[in-house]
């Protein structure tokens, strides 16, 4: 029974880190294309940047899931989910991370393909201009910031923490701008 629980507690870690990897690479990505000026491939890239580092938090927690494109609906579960065992703290951080979220993942795939109003196809780069780009990259920002603060806990995540720090301060850096 032990052997089971840790094969699982470090295969949950496992995955947290590559989906920590996977969204800190895509940050990457959204710090270069607003400093372009590619406003729309920055939004973009914000939603997959959101959604991996939720889906790293999801990890982290124990949970399993199969493909989803806004897992903040997870994350809500387990901020209502009376019977888990989780610092109040924590729980805040988490219904604002799922909050925060939202806003991005209610743009659907509006952030690739475009959308139709009035009959006419807006194309993402028509949509998305540094004032949206702003207003996302705040939300990213808020979002590791409450990330941090919990990964700060886990001691298998510690050496993580600076890539945190790094992308908080560039993300304020292109705010301040």
């Amino acid at each position: 029974m032990i052997k089971i629980l840790v094969i699982k507690l470090t295969n949950n870690f496992n995955k947290t880190k590559e989906w920590l990897s996977l969204a800190f690479n895509n940050i990457e990505r959204v710090i270069r294309n607003y400093q372009i000026s590619d406003y729309s491939e920055c939004v973009f890239k914000i939603q997959i940047s959101i959604e991996q580092l939720q889906k790293a938090l999801i990890f982290l927690l124990g949970l399993q899931f199969r493909k989803i494109h806004d897992p903040s609906r997870i994350l809500d579960s387990i901020v209502n989910n009376n019977s888990l065992e989780i610092e109040i703290e924590i729980l805040d951080r988490i219904k604002e991370v799922a909050f925060l979220a939202k806003g991005i993942e209610g743009e659907g795939t509006t952030t690739r393909y475009g959308t139709i109003e009035e009959g006419k196809l807006i194309s993402p780069e028509d949509k998305y201009d540094k004032l949206e780009a702003d207003k996302f990259l705040k939300d990213l920002k808020v979002i590791l910031i409450n990330l941090k603060e919990i990964f700060k806990e886990i001691s298998n995540l510690k050496q993580d923490l600076p890539l945190f720090t790094k992308f908080i301060k560039e993300c304020e850096d292109l705010l301040i701008e």
